[in-house]
């Protein structure tokens, strides 16, 4: 409760879970380790130091259903320095696993301290909204399966908590000769170039956190990208062809 005098955080894991080839990739992934945001609320000036680990999983069905294995995890440290601060978490030795397994990340932060040293961490979370659920367990809570948060109560709760990694992209091979993009980097207008037996039914663009955005192809192929923020975009386009992954820079 916000200046109460008693703020402090429970136990939490928070998970996001990913498959590399919902973004394109084929083959190996390198599962190199995470991306996300801290809030640290220092509220007496103490500086304390919080212990938590970032973990990743893999399971027998379909996250959140089934039993996690974990198979690498991270030891960290956080300060109120850290607070709105992003944290490039990378474990020593990337995992290579196959692309199209799901990888379930948990940032694992055990309660803060109570009164009278009390203090409030947790993942920091996205006013803008979320493309996919968030989920947390906690065993002060008495949540022992990851449950959405939503579900809890807590609908605006949308953790930014991205895989990092890195791969190959898939390509079909029959389309890939056959299709090109042009200009790249490209400022307001993308064109793409198809013969006429190949039909574009859809185009999907993923940012640098993966995180994917329908965008509408014109009836002459070209895709406005004037409302792109300036970076490194995957455009994935599905033909009735086949489907083709291309990195595009938007300047």
């Amino acid at each position: 409760v916000p200046g109460s005098g008693d703020e402090s955080s429970s136990d939490n894991i928070y998970y996001r879970a990913y498959t590399p080839s919902e973004f394109g990739y084929s083959g190996d992934f390198n599962v190199e380790g995470a991306d996300f945001f801290l809030s640290f609320s220092d509220f007496l000036g103490n500086n304390p130091t919080h212990d938590y680990t970032v973990r990743f999983y893999i399971s027998d069905a379909a996250f959140p259903g089934g039993s996690l294995t974990e198979i690498a995890s991270l030891d960290l440290q956080a300060t109120a320095a850290d607070n709105e601060m992003l944290i490039e978490a990378r474990l020593d030795t990337p995992l290579t696993v196959q692309a199209t397994q799901e990888i379930i990340i948990g940032v694992d932060i055990p309660a803060a301290l109570d009164v009278p040293d009390n203090y409030d961490v947790r993942i920091g979370i996205n006013g803008a909204g979320e493309d996919a659920p968030s989920y947390l367990t906690s065993v002060g809570c008495e949540i022992t399966t990851p449950t959405d948060a939503t579900a809890i109560g807590f609908p605006d709760n949308h953790m930014i908590l991205d895989l990092a990694g890195s791969g190959s992209l898939a390509v079909d091979s029959a389309i890939a000769s056959q299709i090109s993009m042009y200009p790249n980097p490209v400022n307001n207008v993308l064109n793409i170039s198809v013969p006429s037996s190949i039909q574009i039914e859809a185009a999907t663009m993923y940012d640098i956190l993966g995180k994917g955005t329908q965008v509408e192809v014109s009836a002459n192929n070209t895709i406005n990208t004037s409302s792109l923020a300036s970076g490194v975009y995957l455009l994935t386009i599905n033909t009735n062809e086949g489907n083709i992954t291309k990195k595009v820079v938007k300047q």
